[in-house]
């Protein structure tokens, strides 16, 4: 089943926060909610619980909890200075802000620097000197400034400290208790894990997270991270009054957002979600696809306040509701027809539509092999193509990580005024990205940011 509910849960505000989030454009992959001994777990088709998906800054949450546990075993500190932590990295000339920084000025975006400097790290020879290389205009600890570059500074510390790189400290320490995974991080050309984003974490894994959160440290009976360490990270440290709508201007922990009602969360772009309520005893995740980010939290408070009201159910509904969101109408297949195409930055010398059985076979003709996406009829196919310059997504634009994407997504197609329309759901990205066939080429579009020159594939 692809949504199961306990029996305190009022199924008609889980339909009004379903009907919301349909209604406000957006694309849910699935959440998981506990709120006082009462559960909801939910999964759209055609996705599963189980498979990991890009957590984008949400990621941040997880390296910041590795910091905690490095200082409850006495590796590091967060009061120790960045010099030294890296010594042996530090410019040639050291300012006296830099002088000043510490590790919990980083964790909590307030290392000094005007922006985030994850850009030119990326490529460096050595990200962390890179980092300490950049201008900090700032007094560490006095203004607020998102940094996604400094996250990986922190990730670089723990792995400094504790000898092992972040991905296998992470998996020994936080990933192997929990039953997370181990799967391929993000990294910058110098190897040095992201931290701030690139962690691929399913549905089911990311609630064990938020629990041990819930938890206070200890999951299962075990602990994790300490209590004291938690309270600090999720208190808040720097004032971001200035960032934007109020859930974003409540204040900010080590990486960690606090929440403007209650409680406080990790979140990633387009949606990825972490919502924790210690007091209520509350743990809610939502892995999503949405340009709305408030509106979505501001529905996420809303299910909280209405999900352990007493109601007539409409289980049922509920149900059909979820099967039904992504639901593809059975067409008409398309002819089958060849594209040629001038050339273009995906590389793709030709593309033909095949009518196969009643689903639709897209063969990519590339320099490097044809690549084919079957596209059901009604129904969600899978496929692993390799297409260049195609996967959307903040990081596929960055040519770093991947010059010819291997995709994994699941397909459908319709028909409509005689054009045919693929739908490719991405299983390792909140993303979904749609092919329309036209008389004069192929227009590729995706909600989640996509490479613009490969955006329309010109027929010759």
């Amino acid at each position: 089943m692809s949504i199961t509910w306990s029996a305190g849960v009022n199924t008609r505000a889980v339909r009004r926060f379903i009907r919301q989030m349909r209604e406000n454009g957006s694309r849910p992959r699935g959440f998981q909610l506990y709120r006082r001994g009462e559960t909801v777990s939910a999964v759209f088709p055609p996705f599963r619980p189980d498979e990991g998906m890009h957590l984008y800054s949400l990621s941040k949450s997880f390296t910041s909890v590795c910091v905690g546990i490095a200082e409850d075993r006495g590796l590091l500190s967060t009061d120790e200075r960045m010099l030294d932590i890296f010594p042996d990295l530090a410019p040639e000339h050291v300012s006296e802000n830099l002088s000043e920084m510490t590790l919990g000025d980083v964790l909590s975006m307030q290392s000094g620097h005007a922006v985030c400097h994850l850009d030119q790290m990326r490529f460096s020879e050595n990200a962390v000197r890179t980092f300490l290389a950049m201008p900090v205009v700032y007094k560490p600890g006095t203004t607020f400034v998102y940094s996604t570059g400094g996250t990986a500074v922190c990730g670089a510390a723990v792995a400094r400290r504790s000898g092992m790189s972040l991905r296998a400290f992470m998996n020994q320490n936080l990933f192997e208790p929990l039953g997370i995974a181990d799967r391929k991080p993000l990294c910058c050309a110098d190897g040095t894990h992201c931290g701030g984003t690139g962690l691929f974490i399913s549905q089911d894994e990311l609630f064990k997270f938020g629990k041990l959160l819930l938890g206070g440290g200890v999951y299962e009976g075990k602990r994790i991270v300490s209590e004291s360490y938690l309270k600090r990270a999720t208190s808040p440290i720097a004032d971001n009054s200035a960032n934007g709508t109020h859930d974003w201007t409540v204040g900010y922990g080590y990486q960690f957002w606090r929440n403007d009602r209650a409680g406080f969360r990790g979140d990633g772009a387009y949606g990825q979600y972490m919502v924790v309520l210690p007091e209520q005893d509350t743990v809610f995740i939502l892995q999503e696809c949405t340009d709305r980010l408030q509106e979505v939290l501001d529905d996420i408070f809303e299910l909280f306040d209405g999900v352990c009201i007493p109601d007539a159910s409409e289980g049922t509904e509920l149900e059909e509701d979820v099967r039904s969101f992504y639901a593809v109408q059975p067409s008409a297949l398309p002819k089958e027809q060849v594209y040629e195409l001038e050339d273009n930055p995906a590389d793709i010398r030709s593309v033909s539509v095949l009518a196969d059985g009643r689903d639709v076979l897209i063969r990519f003709a590339t320099a490097y092999g044809e690549q084919t996406i079957r596209a059901g009829n009604g129904c969600w196919i899978e496929s692993h193509p390799m297409l260049r310059n195609c996967k959307p997504g903040l990081i596929a634009l960055d040519p770093h990580f991947g010059w010819i994407e291997n995709l994994h997504v699941r397909s459908a197609f319709r028909v409509e005024n005689g054009e045919l329309t693929v739908i490719c759901k991405h299983i390792d990205t909140p993303h979904t990205q749609w092919f329309r066939f036209a008389p004069e080429g192929i227009y590729q579009t995706a909600d989640g940011g996509l490479k613009p020159e490969a955006g329309f594939f010109k027929r010759v």
